[in-house]
């Protein structure tokens, strides 16, 4: 009898272990994802959550991306070393947040106007990335890049149509290649976070500022902006990434979910739906009786003209690190060629 009730407990232990087992196994893997957006903005609705159902969906639940936004969990500039350190599993953010870190990327946001779609640039980014880009961030997991679609300058009072008339204005620009940028048109940057963009528009901290169109409605700043020139002279560089150990520590089949929805999978899927956003952004300054003013040919080349010294400069930066900018700048313009013709 006494081997009996041995033998049912010993039964009854195996039975609780196995239920252990397979409930931690049906326990989804959740993975945070940062973000310094709002929730309203369209990068968020148009890609990071339909990306993170997709990765949910494709792994039959078993990894659960839950999205912080708002910077609840840290300032735009903190999210590379965030998730490099794990206090979150995934983000995005900008290389030109972190100025000097990462040099080679800083090619796509030279003015050069070369850029003219998302999609397209983003392609072309992410066809030479391997080449380029790929050890600048090795100590994260880059799941792919994107460009936004080409910026234009948008005014709150005062229209510009020549390049004289940006002289003494103060315009928002956030990193160092647009204040670089702004300088050399005759402005005056002033940096700015993009979240902040409408409060220092409203306060007059600011006369301008440079985005795409998306972000007009993105940022809800159509009602307090009058004028728009288009120009599409730059683009901004951005990228999703993961910690590295998070990654690494995925089941193989995990691993292949998040590879098969990145790449250059995620830089076209990320750069269409940025692409339509302009449209949104387009007819939000319609909609709040916003005037924009399209250069002409001529005068965009005297912009992009005036320009010409970041470029130069630029080159030779690259040089004095012994990095292969010259080669970089040639490979990008033929990436472009193929891939946003």
């Amino acid at each position: 009898m006494r081997h009996r009730w041995i033998a049912v407990a010993l039964t009854l232990a195996l039975a609780c272990l196995s239920f252990d087992s397979v409930a931690a196994q049906d326990k989804p893997i959740e993975l945070k994802f940062s973000s310094w957006l709002a929730t309203v903005h369209g990068h968020h609705t148009g890609v990071m959550v339909p990306w993170a159902k997709m990765v949910e969906e494709k792994s039959g639940g078993r990894l659960k991306i839950t999205i912080y936004p708002g910077s609840v969990l840290g300032k735009p500039a903190d999210h590379y070393d965030m998730v490099k350190d794990g206090i979150a599993d995934m983000g995005f953010t900008t290389p030109g947040y972190t100025p000097g870190r990462f040099p080679l990327i800083t090619v796509t946001e030279l003015p050069l106007g070369m850029f003219k779609s998302s999609r397209g640039g983003s392609l072309a980014v992410m066809s030479i990335f391997d080449k380029y880009f790929k050890d600048e961030f090795k100590d994260v997991k880059v799941l792919w890049f994107w460009v936004h679609p080409p910026g234009h300058f948008h005014l709150a009072k005062k229209q510009v149509k020549v390049l004289e008339d940006l002289n003494g204005l103060k315009i928002r620009a956030a990193t160092p290649m647009l204040v670089t940028m702004v300088k050399g048109l005759g402005a005056t940057p002033v940096s700015i976070p993009a979240p902040d963009t409408y409060t220092a528009l409203e306060r007059g901290t600011v006369d301008g500022t440079i985005f795409p169109w998306e972000a007009i409605s993105s940022f809800k700043i159509a009602e307090v902006l009058k004028h728009h020139v288009s120009s599409g002279i730059y683009v901004a560089p951005l990228f999703t990434f993961m910690n590295r150990k998070k990654y690494d520590s995925l089941p193989p089949d995990l691993r292949k979910v998040i590879d098969d929805l990145s790449g250059n999978w995620g830089a076209e899927f990320n750069g269409k739906v940025w692409d339509q956003n302009e449209f949104v952004g387009i007819e939000a300054i319609k909609k709040a009786g916003g005037i924009i003013y399209t250069l002409p040919a001529e005068e965009r080349q005297r912009w992009l003209a005036k320009l010409k010294p970041v470029e130069e400069e630029w080159l030779k930066s690259m040089e004095a690190k012994g990095l292969p900018g010259r080669q970089l700048l040639s490979d990008l313009w033929e990436a472009i060629k193929r891939y946003d013709p």
